[in-house]
């Protein structure tokens, strides 16, 4: 049998990764895990839950986009919790936890409930699954961080 190469509308069919085989045949998170997982692990978890979710309902390429993005904003905030002060770099990562937790929900939201009525008879992943997302997305954000703030304490010892 030739698999049919229309393009049907909402999908991405051109990924530029291959879709691993543990992401084949298991549904998507619910949008609103990715964003409790953003919201205790940090931006990273949320992008990761978002791309496996994304991935897995077949839109490859949009998840790309969102993992780049997350991994740019993620740079800028090493540099600003940097360069606050305490209080206000407390201040200012709660508020980036909060918005984390409304942000990432609203990534996938439209494809999530597209896979969900293409799939009725499928639940969602159940969220604890996420949580292993969830501590990778730590470490990467630390790995992240101390890319930028290494170099930043090199260049500007003013900042330690």
């Amino acid at each position: 049998m030739v698999e049919s190469t229309s393009i049907e509308p909402g999908k991405d069919y051109s990924s530029l990764t291959p879709v691993l085989a543990a992401e084949m045949g298991k549904p998507p998170f619910e949008p609103k895990v990715a964003g409790r997982i953003a919201f205790f692990f940090g931006p990273i978890a949320g992008a990761l839950v978002s791309v496996v979710s994304l991935r897995r309902a077949g839109y490859p390429l949009r998840s790309g986009k969102i993992l780049r993005w997350t991994l740019l904003v993620s740079a800028a905030m090493a540099v600003v919790l940097v360069i606050l002060p305490d209080a206000l770099g407390r201040l200012f990562g709660l508020a980036a936890e909060i918005t984390f937790y409304s942000v990432y929900p609203r990534l996938q939201q439209k494809e999530f409930y597209e896979w969900q009525g293409a799939h009725t008879e499928i639940l969602p992943a159940n969220g604890w699954g996420a949580i292993g997302w969830g501590v990778l997305g730590v470490v990467l954000f630390f790995v992240v961080a101390m890319a930028v703030i290494v170099p930043l304490m090199i260049l500007f010892p003013s900042l330690q």
